[in-house]
């Protein structure tokens, strides 16, 4: 029997227009009265993820940054932070203006060069806001500033060969998976949402094997690939849906993550 099941938010637990639905709110919430954990993982930043937690029966424990943070939603305390280190952001800052590619960091807050129709559009969805620094090469070498991901953005398509290619330049050091339609987050090697599921069952003293991890994007294939079972929504894209144990019936319109709550766990 599983013990705990871990989320993802956006086209997952959430409905296209951002709400979680009645069916879902339920499920969550007869699952923790059964004595059973739910944690969200997110490819948010943790400013972000902490608003998601207004609309949960419950203040859970969330992974941000696809890993890179480990947050104990009820109190804010950060119990994890992983950090790409200031050199290795300038590289990877080096190539991104070589391909034209937009980039960004964060530090609780989303800092940018400058303000662009990208930022906003980012911005919107995760309903924070940007600052913009600048040269952020110097921002990050003048201040040997460190962030939990580096996020490159480009809506042009060839998304995954951007992906190969910074994993053939920087692989040995870094993570880089696609989290959103033209997004790309970094992290630093090790670091993903597979890593966040090792931490929560440390955190809760269950085995991963007890636990299933749900979602709908390329970022949540390490997820699958930790948790005992692996569940993608039947919305996500082909390529994600293979690299499944389960498909679910229902889509995120229509409480996919209830229905996994209700079939193994109630």
């Amino acid at each position: 029997m599983y013990k705990a099941i871990i989320s993802d938010f956006d086209g997952t637990l959430a409905t296209c227009d951002k709400r979680v639905t009645e069916e879902n709110f339920e499920a969550i919430n007869k699952l923790i009265k059964r004595g059973k954990k739910f944690a969200l993982c997110t490819g948010r930043m943790t400013a972000s993820a902490m608003m998601l937690v207004e609309k949960l029966p419950i203040k859970p424990l969330i992974a941000t940054y696809n890993g890179s943070e480990i947050v104990n939603s009820q109190t804010g305390e950060r119990l994890i932070r992983h950090s790409l280190e200031s050199n290795l952001m300038l590289e990877i800052i080096t190539y991104a203006r070589s391909r034209g590619l937009y980039f960004q960091i964060f530090d609780d807050e989303v800092i940018v060069e400058k303000i662009t129709e990208v930022t906003d559009f980012y911005c919107s969805i995760c309903k924070v806001k940007a600052r913009a620094v600048g040269d952020l090469y110097s921002y990050i070498s003048e201040r040997k500033a460190t962030s939990p991901k580096l996020m490159l953005i480009n809506f042009r398509g060839e998304v995954e060969s951007y992906i190969a290619e910074v994993m053939q330049l920087f692989g040995d050091k870094v993570e880089a998976v696609r989290c959103y339609d033209g997004m790309i987050d970094i992290t630093p090697k090790g670091i993903n949402k597979g890593s966040a599921v090792t931490d929560f069952c440390k955190i809760w003293g269950i085995d991963e094997s007890e636990c299933i991890g749900i979602g709908d994007e390329g970022n949540d294939i390490a997820m699958f690939e930790t948790a005992g079972l692996g569940v993608a929504m039947i919305n996500a894209r082909d390529e994600v849906k293979k690299e499944a144990d389960l498909v679910t019936e229902k889509d995120n319109d229509n409480s996919g993550v209830a229905e996994i709550i209700n079939k193994f766990m109630l």
